[in-house]
């Protein structure tokens, strides 16, 4: 017995001196809770010795128990999970201002990760270095992946994206390109796939979710913003959509040039409007949405659909209304159809026999089979949409494609429907020749990205002579007269667009374009004249420095007096003279007219200016057609630096409303039967940032 104590007093005097607790080794109930306790903090320094090697987060953190930490900078605990997740989170959204770790801290956590990246080749990529990237929507790190806090001692200290963190924003970009809802974190099927994907990633949850989608929108508010106030002028765009819902929005896009001659387009809003909106309803939705942003003085134009209730809402808000050309080209085209009789009554029989084919599914398949016996790829035929005339088009177009395959399936399926004959598909073949121009038109409208009203007046332009050319080789009477009513509804809607200040500026402005965009050289002068003056009321009111200007074409100091060189530098000189005539010694009688004598001066100096400025820009080689307008003013803004600031103005106005279309049609996705629940602000956050517009 004696050596049975001696051996354990012995063992416990050996833990002790090795630094341990000898009562670890006894076994007593009493002191279970205490060796549990014991055991917790020996196996939570360990794990905090490992985490801190590897995350910067516990220099802010301390564990408490094993699966709990406790914040520094706060004191609120949290739960801890072997991993540092919800610390990271909770560092981004309670304390974004602190710094997360000093200079020196910072230099060993690098030193650590390098020596141990040979050990730890999985984790050698956990802390990214993202120097030199930037801030974009379209890559993973859609937040600034490294940002710089300032110490109260003045230094600056850099804070690393985690792979924690990268993997977040990743997430939230699926989530919003993909119009995912909030919920499928919380999807079963979605948790495993990412355990099996990367078993160290922990899934935010769906509040923290909504929270980092906020924070991706603070962010993409604040580049629009600071991309407004640096802009003098905005254009803006709107249409209304109704949801599965049935219930009716109104969204508003704007679109600008920046200093770099880069167009941008953003989404400004949406807006809920009541069940039985009228004018009133929609001029204050557009009126806040304008007036959040304070663009009231800066929009250079507002293209909306030709509706009654879209146009008087804007005009009520006292600013320009330019109608969508997608929108005025759609009803000159539908009109014409309609007025063409004969072709009415085919295109009538043509959705019939569509119609009898995509409902009837035994129909469906003896097409298919006989487009096979006939060596015809398997082809369904196209149905007509009423809202939109290019679907007519492409109905009439794949109908007679499958002219063959579509007469053979009739003759042999049950059925009333009265096939098309040989004179049908000859006017219809004429009339898509007729058509052709327009659908190219159409298209060039719709799939671009955005087109510049600088395009409206040439493309008019090129419609009506290729329109007279098609009446001159139209034989079918269906087919001459659709071309007359083209030509009769063109007239009537579009006779005035050269002479409208917006349309016409923006095409002088484009080197495209320039003055062959006009059909009336009269017209085209004048828009010179505008231009010219619009010039000069920018130099007198916002001089810029001669240094910016490059030198004159003409070497020769002794050009004729009528040269516009020779008048700005006598206009020049005069002003110089009268600055330097000493001030009034008579009490300030001619004090008056001295001052209207230097303004007279001033806006004649200032208009020759222009004048150079307008001419030499004109006399430059045109753009090819196909080339972007923008890299050209990129190139020449230090050349014509007036006229830069007008093409900044007048190209960001886009000819139609597609770039809002395009939101409305994507909100289809968003606005599903998982996501019905949104708020109003869920739902331009998502349309924000699925639209990439940061």
């Amino acid at each position: 017995m004696a050596n049975e104590t001696s051996g354990v007093r012995g063992c416990k005097r050996a833990n002790q001196s090795n630094g341990t607790d000898g009562d670890l080794v006894s076994t007593p109930t009493k002191y279970s809770t205490r060796k549990t306790e014991k055991a917790a903090t020996v196996s939570g320094q360990k794990m905090t010795e490992i985490k801190r090697a590897f995350s910067l987060v516990w220099d802010h953190f301390s564990l408490v128990t094993p699966n709990k930490v406790q914040c520094s900078l706060c004191s609120q605990r949290l739960s801890f999970n072997k991993n540092t997740s919800a610390m990271l989170r909770h560092l981004r959204s309670r304390h974004p201002s602190e710094a997360w770790y000093s200079n020196s801290s910072s230099a060993a956590h690098a030193n650590m990760s390098i020596s141990t990246s040979g050990a730890h080749s999985s984790f050698s990529n956990s802390i990214i270095s993202s120097a030199g990237a930037h801030s974009s929507f379209s890559g993973s790190a859609g937040i600034t992946s490294m940002f710089t806090n300032s110490t109260p001692s003045g230094h600056h200290i850099q804070v690393r994206n985690t792979r924690q963190e990268d993997l977040d924003n990743a997430l939230v970009n699926m989530l919003v390109k993909d119009t995912q809802p909030f919920s499928v974190v919380e999807e079963e099927g979605f948790s495993a796939f990412i355990q099996k994907l990367d078993p160290s990633y922990s899934l935010p949850n769906k509040q923290a979710l909504k929270k980092m989608v906020e924070s991706r929108c603070d962010i993409a508010n604040h580049n629009i913003l600071s991309q407004i106030e640096m802009s003098s002028f905005v254009s803006l765009t709107s249409d209304m959509w109704t949801s599965i819902d049935k219930e009716s929005y109104i969204s508003v896009t704007g679109h600008l040039v920046a200093e770099n001659a880069h167009l941008s387009t953003f989404l400004l809003g949406i807006s809920k409007l009541p069940e039985n909106h009228k004018t009133i309803h929609i001029e204050e939705a557009k009126n806040q949405l304008v007036a959040s942003w304070g663009l009231h003085s800066r929009v250079a134009a507002f293209v909306t659909e030709t509706g009654d209730n879209m146009v008087t809402a804007v005009q009520k808000l006292g600013i320009l209304q330019l109608p969508s050309f997608a929108h005025v080209l759609n009803i000159v085209i539908k009109r014409s159809m309609e007025a063409t009789l004969e072709m009415q009554e085919i295109r009538c029989q043509a959705r019939a026999i569509v119609s009898f084919f995509r409902l009837n599914q035994n129909a469906e398949i003896r097409l298919a089979e006989v487009q096979g016996q006939l060596g015809r790829p398997e082809r369904k035929l196209v149905q007509e949409v009423d809202s939109r005339w290019n679907s007519s088009f492409s109905m009439l177009e794949c109908l007679f494609d499958q002219r063959e395959s579509v007469a053979a399936a009739l003759s042999t399926l049950d059925t009333d429907i009265i096939p098309l004959g040989s004179a049908d598909y000859e006017a219809i073949h004429q009339c898509l020749g007729v058509l052709g121009p327009f659908n190219q038109a159409t298209a060039e409208l719709v799939s671009e990205n955005r087109v510049s009203a600088a395009k409206v007046i040439p493309l008019i332009r090129m419609l009506k002579m290729t329109l007279e050319k098609k009446h001159s080789a139209a034989v079918h009477h269906t087919a001459v007269q659709l071309a007359l009513n083209l030509q009769r509804e063109l007239q009537t809607s579009c006779s005035t667009v050269e002479t409208e200040p917006v349309l016409a500026l923006s095409a002088l402005l484009d080197p495209r374009f320039k003055m062959l965009a006009f059909g009336n050289q009269g017209y085209a002068q004048e828009a010179v004249k505008l231009l010219t003056s619009e010039c000069a009321s920018l130099i007198h009111s916002s001089p810029i420095d001669a240094d910016t200007f490059p030198p004159s074409n003409t070497g020769s100091t002794t050009s004729s007096p009528s040269s516009p060189n020779n008048a700005s530098w006598v206009m020049d000189a005069a002003s110089g003279s009268m600055e330097s005539l000493p001030k009034s010694q008579d009490g300030g009688l001619w004090e008056i007219f001295d001052s209207k004598v230097g303004e007279t001066q001033s806006v004649q100096s200032s208009t020759a200016d222009a004048a150079v400025e307008v001419q030499r820009y004109l006399s430059d080689p045109y753009l090819n057609r196909v080339e972007n307008p923008m890299h050209y003013w990129e190139k020449h803004s230090k050349v014509y630096p007036h006229l830069f600031q007008l093409a900044r103005k007048y190209l960001s106005v886009p000819a139609s409303s597609v770039p809002c279309k395009r939101i409305f049609t994507e909100a289809g996705d968003v606005f599903n039967k998982k996501r019905s629940c949104l708020s109003m602000k869920a739902i331009e956050q998502i349309m924000l940032l699925n639209n990439g517009l940061v």
